[in-house]
């Protein structure tokens, strides 16, 4: 119970509610995205014969620039421990099964086989050096709904390690 609570503390405070630090030089690390930009319908991605990472393209926060619009990768501009969540609908025929990836290890996932437009969310502190890469893998013949940010990914640097 007590990491649900933190996990809250964390989604709804961000860093600054945890007195996180900064970077080198000052410098802060968030990011949140969306799977659809706003002018874009509500529907299914997916699905596809093959894995597919999942290309974020609603940018809400880049602080520091990290996240990639055009490869749905984010690159840690800073080595430290970051918190890192993904939330996603399941499209119109239910099966969402996707994982959020660390340089092709997978860090977590999210599973959902509860039908049509149903949902879940996942969320870790993860440890990255400069450079890490972290992005969000939809598994094959599977499915994610976005409409109005329901599909996103996020995360941000909690405190810098030396």
């Amino acid at each position: 119970m007590a990491s649900r609570w933190l996990i809250a503390a964390l989604l709804l405070c961000g860093p600054a509610g945890l007195g996180a630090q900064n970077g080198p030089s000052g410098q802060q690390v968030a990011f949140s995205v969306a799977l659809k930009t706003d002018g874009q319908p509500a529907d299914d991605h997916g699905p596809f014969n093959t894995d597919t990472v999942l290309v974020f393209k609603r940018v809400v926060t880049n602080v520091g620039g990290g996240y990639d619009v055009n490869t749905g990768v984010f690159t840690a501009p800073v080595k430290g421990l970051y918190f890192v969540t993904f939330t996603a609908a399941a499209g119109s025929e239910g099966g969402l099964n996707a994982a959020v990836i660390k340089d092709g290890v997978n860090m977590f996932a999210i599973y959902d086989s509860q039908n049509k437009f149903s949902s879940a969310t996942n969320g870790m502190a993860l440890q990255l050096d400069v450079g890490d890469k972290l992005w969000v893998t939809l598994w094959a013949n599977q499915r994610i709904f976005d409409q109005s940010r329901l599909s996103t990914f996020s995360g941000f640097l909690i405190s810098p390690l030396p």
